[in-house]
């Protein structure tokens, strides 16, 4: 079988759409190497990624037209035909216009559509770019997957996209999410960033959606019994006005913000963490919370959600608007051991669901249906 990937994020994104993209591609090439995989990409930024290019059933396809954005939105059809590709895949949210042009048969992979439950969080233009996308690739695809129950739910809601048209295919865990960490990397990463010994993670872009800032008034509230917060991830606006409710304060909390972590310092972190805490507003599936599963770690994630598919039961869910709630979950995943202990326990063993081979084996059952 000849099957297409859009493949813009697993050379452009380093995390998020791009692990996910990579995860897929890398997936089916192992497991399924009698096929052939065509990756389309405007262009390489992610030069580590390139190694997928060892395996001898994968082969890249770049732009042909004037313009790249013009060649990735339509164009590319044309190289679909001169291939004769049976299936092509969007991975992110869309696939291009012009499929009256071939007789490739298309999945596009929807990971969620915050824009339209949220839309406060995304300004009037991407709102109106985002929903137009979403809802020709739903309409016009010939099957749609979704990351999580949740977004097959909201794009029943949302697009009147039929039930038996998606399919729940869970995400896998990266590659780089490991337990086998050499010491000497442990204690690099400890050094580097002045770990302390106990502390709460929390791994995600600091922006407001994701809550950080209740998270911080939780531990101000904490007093003395307050852990420390490692907090990771990309920073937005939102960290000045963290920063700015951090220097209101006479007594601040521990608070150690990394922005440049690598995947492999992330994967340490993880191992280091004594509790994850992942008390988002909204996600499309919460891939945070199945890494750091992964390393048994037990989390704090918000109730009614996609999170309880993403953490299963190695977690305490709390209303994530909900201070008091908040420091009730942190003091008792801290100081209760034996809670501790069977949480972790619970998370491990619900993060072997996340596997490639699993999600491999369903992604080329909706290809071969097709």
């Amino acid at each position: 079988m000849k099957i297409g990937f859009d493949a813009k994020r697993a050379f452009m994104n380093y995390s998020g759409l791009g692990n996910y993209s990579r995860s897929v591609i890398e997936s089916l090439a192992q497991y399924y190497a009698d096929e052939n995989y065509f990756l389309f990409t405007p262009e390489i930024k992610n030069e580590n990624f390139k190694q997928i290019f060892v395996r001898k059933n994968v082969e890249l396809i770049k732009s042909s037209a004037f313009s790249k954005s013009y060649w990735r939105s339509y164009a590319q059809v044309n190289d679909w035909n001169k291939l004769n590709l049976e299936v092509y895949h969007g991975l992110s949210n869309e696939i291009p216009f012009g499929l009256k042009r071939t007789e490739t048969k298309t999945v596009v992979t929807i990971h969620d559509v915050i824009f339209k439950t949220h839309p406060e969080f995304y300004s009037l233009v991407d709102r109106s770019i985002y929903d137009f996308k979403t809802r020709y690739a739903v309409t016009h695809a010939d099957k749609v997957i979704a990351i999580s129950e949740q977004t097959k739910q909201e794009l029943i809601k949302h697009y009147a996209v039929t039930s038996e048209k998606i399919k729940v295919i869970y995400l896998s865990l990266p590659d780089h999410i490991t337990r086998l960490i050499a010491d000497h990397a442990i204690e690099e990463v400890k050094k580097k960033h002045n770990l302390p010994e106990k502390f709460l993670l929390y791994v995600g872009t600091i922006e407001k959606r994701k809550n950080l800032l209740t998270v911080i008034k939780a531990l101000q509230q904490m007093g003395e019994q307050a852990p420390p917060l490692v907090a990771v991830g990309r920073e937005t606006k939102y960290l000045d006005e963290i920063k700015n409710y951090l220097n209101t304060l006479a007594i601040k909390p521990s608070v150690t913000f990394i922005h440049d972590a690598t995947n492999e310092e992330l994967n340490v972190l993880y191992s280091l963490a004594h509790v994850f805490i992942y008390t988002s507003l909204f996600e499309g599936f919460g891939i945070p919370l199945i890494e750091s599963a992964a390393h048994a770690v037990p989390a704090i994630t918000t109730k009614d959600s996609c999170m309880t598919e993403a953490a299963g039961k190695g977690a305490l869910y709390i209303d994530p608007k909900s201070i008091a709630e908040t420091v009730t979950a942190i003091a008792k995943l801290m100081n209760d051991t034996a809670l501790h202990r069977q949480l972790s326990t619970l998370a491990l063993s619900h993060s072997a669901m996340f596997n490639k081979k699993r999600m491999a084996d369903e992604v080329m059952a909706i290809y071969s249906s097709l």
